[in-house]
Parts: C-alpha cells; sequence; structure tokens
C-alpha cells in the first residue's frame, strides 16, 4: 500500500454521467436545442464543463466568454441540485477506500468538474470516508493535466509524488499523475476504457486491486 491515493471523480469513483446527462440536456431543451444521449455524453467528458458544453451544444464556441460564463454557471446550479439523484460509487469502492485508509493512507480527489459539486458528492456518497482534499474546477485554476494543486497539497503533508497513486479513467489523469511524478492507475471500469490509459504504469478492473499496486 502506497502512502496518498488521488482520484478522479467522474468515472472513478462514481457513475455520474446520468446527472451530468441531464443537467445538459436541461440547458440544451432551455435553449430550444437537441439533446443527446448518455452515451454520447460519454464521448464528451474529462476535460471540463466547458468542453462538455463545447461539444454537446450548437454555437457554444462562438458565444460571448460572458455568455459561455452564464451557461457554465447555470449547469452547476442545476447539477448541484441533481448531482446525487443518480450518481453512485462503483461496485466495490467503497469498501476499498475504508480499506487504503484503515492502513494509513491519504486519500484525495482532483476532479475537472466544477469544485462545489466534487465536494458535494464526495460528502453525500462516502459519509464514512475523510478524504484530505477535494479539488475541482475554479474559474482561475489549474485543471488537469496540471497537477500542481495536488503536489502542494501532498507537500503540506510531507509526502513524496513517488508515493503517490493517481487514479483515473481517462488520458487527463494519467497525464497528470505522470507530470506530477506520481505512480499512474488506470482503471478500465469507467467513462473511456482501456484504450484511453495508454502510458499508465498499471490498468485494474476492480477496486480490490488499489491497495496492491507496488
Amino acid at each position: 500500500m502506497k502512502k496518498a491515493y488521488i482520484f478522479d471523480l467522474d468515472g472513478t469513483l462514481v457513475n455520474s454521467i446520468y446527472d451530468i446527462g441531464d443537467s445538459v440536456n436541461y440547458l440544451l431543451t432551455q435553449r430550444g436545442l437537441p439533446v443527446h444521449t448518455y452515451d454520447e455524453y460519454l464521448t464528451y467528458m474529462g476535460m471540463g464543463i466547458g468542453v462538455t458544453l463545447s461539444k454537446a451544444m450548437p454555437g457554444y464556441d462562438t458565444l460571448p466568454p460572458e455568455e459561455q460564463e452564464a451557461l457554465r454557471r447555470a449547469y452547476t446550479v442545476h447539477n448541484e441540485a441533481h448531482c446525487l439523484d443518480k450518481t453512485k460509487p462503483y461496485e466495490g469502492m467503497t469498501e476499498t477506500l475504508k480499506i487504503l485508509a484503515e492502513g494509513g493512507a491519504i486519500l484525495g480527489i482532483y476532479t475537472n468538474k466544477p469544485e462545489i459539486l466534487g465536494q458535494k458528492i464526495a460528502a453525500g456518497l462516502f459519509k464514512e470516508i475523510e478524504f484530505a482534499f477535494v479539488l475541482g474546477g475554479v474559474e482561475g485554476k489549474t485543471m488537469k493535466p496540471n497537477p500542481d494543486r495536488v503536489l502542494a497539497e501532498l507537500d503540506k503533508r510531507g509526502i513524496k509524488a513517488a508515493d503517490t497513486v493517481f487514479v483515473g479513467d481517462g488520458k487527463p489523469d494519467i497525464a497528470a499523475g505522470k507530470n506530477g511524478g506520481m505512480i499512474t492507475c488506470g482503471v478500465d471500469w469507467g467513462f473511456k476504457g482501456r484504450e484511453e490509459l495508454e502510458g499508465a504504469d498499471v490498468i485494474i478492473s476492480h477496486p480490490r486491486e488499489l491497495p496492491d499496486i507496488a
């Protein structure tokens, strides 16, 4: 077992695609635009709500910056009210997090979704788990694949990057871990599939494999 485990959220700790899709579809409906299926939303994920809206909403990229920002805020407001409607932890995840915590590991979350949403989901679905930090998308702050915010949190606790596992289901996660000098663990149960995990130090198929990463 390593000293710290940093997790992506969507597609890694929880299956949140239904609530995400519902919130973006709500915005599309409000603007009279066609909605998308959950499977389509799987291909729009990974780089924050701005990128998701860019892919899902025709004309988003040509809107003035202030209107884009208003849409991102509207998404956050809607999703904050509904992010626990259908979102659930993946099978075996809560039990594995308990094992890691009981073994003395520091647990953290680094997601590109709005930070307020990441914190609400972590608090709502993992009540028995103490995360040292939950970092997410905040206007003006860096996002994955930049690892600096995670490295700062690790440094506060005297933990080296080499003693840390970065766990995620997509390219931004693997890149963030690599960029920060952490061990990278790809999970194949997430939104993207194994083809998105190229370059990971290890790929696992169930949370129970996490404590055995050397």
